[in-house]
């Protein structure tokens, strides 16, 4: 990939985003928020990928990827307003199909399309796909990594500055019940385990689930990133204070420490 293809993919997304951009504030409101978290998803995979030693021409792929792997939220927003998956539709397929529609990575090599695509399917799923290319793998796990980094920050934002009040949007359509949580996704933490979205039945378990996300990620430098962010302590602060989601975050936190090389 080329510096030329590159800035043809960097004009094409923001002309795309562009087009949905319209006459309503809170529709608009939401747009920049995906269009944004995009940006930064983007400044993430090359960090990651600089700390990893990555050649320039595979930072390209991993950038485009990055700069692609949420285009479908936006198509999803406006035919179903919500970014629920399991409601909706499955947002990285979804993107997928508005990219082949729009023949945007058609300059570009068979290997290339593979890196940038596969990607993009898989970085919303639960795990990693079992595959023995090992290069695939870890762009994949390069653009998990870089969407968890800001999503963490997009969700911390959020709770930080609305705490009286709620978006479906951003809390999944799911119920504030105060001290209620599962325990399903307590005993996920302390089991070093992600939790499952299935578990979910209120906000307080979609924040634990979003700590749980602490052990999915596959780079020291990410874990570094996570622990100077302090995310995860400012999540920590919105829940209810109990002793059973106190001992679970105490885990979690152990192994960020642990994995960012800081015990």
């Amino acid at each position: 990939m080329n510096n030329e293809q590159l800035l043809k993919f960097k004009a094409w997304f923001s002309e795309y985003v562009s087009g949905f951009y319209g006459n309503n504030p809170e529709q608009n409101q939401i747009y920049k928020l995906k269009e944004t978290h995009t940006l930064r998803v983007c400044e993430n995979i090359l960090t990651l990928g600089k700390s990893i030693h990555l050649s320039q021409n595979d930072l390209k792929i991993v950038e485009i990827a990055a700069l692609f792997h949420d285009i479908g939220r936006f198509k999803q927003y406006l035919t179903y307003a919500t970014f629920n998956d399991t409601k909706s539709i499955n947002h990285a397929k979804l993107g997928i199909q508005q990219l082949s529609l729009h023949k945007i990575l058609n300059g570009l090599s068979t290997n290339e399309k593979r890196f940038i695509v596969i990607p993009i399917v898989w970085h919303n799923a639960y795990k990693p796909p079992d595959i023995k290319d090992d290069k695939m793998l870890l762009f994949i796990k390069l653009l998990r990594d870089a969407d968890k980094l800001d999503i963490w920050k997009v969700v911390v934002d959020y709770y930080k500055k609305h705490k009286n009040q709620t978006s479906k949007i951003m809390i999944q359509d799911l119920p504030d019940n105060g001290q209620a949580y599962s325990a399903r996704i307590i005993k996920s933490i302390h089991e070093g385990k992600m939790a499952r979205i299935t578990d979910l039945s209120c906000l307080t378990d979609l924040k634990l689930l979003q700590i749980s996300w602490v052990y999915d990620l596959n780079f020291t430098e990410s874990y570094r990133l996570l622990q100077q962010s302090c995310y995860i302590e400012e999540l920590v602060r919105t829940l209810p204070k109990t002793n059973q989601i106190k001992n679970a975050v105490k885990v979690a936190i152990k192994h960020i420490e642990k994995m960012a090389g800081h015990v």
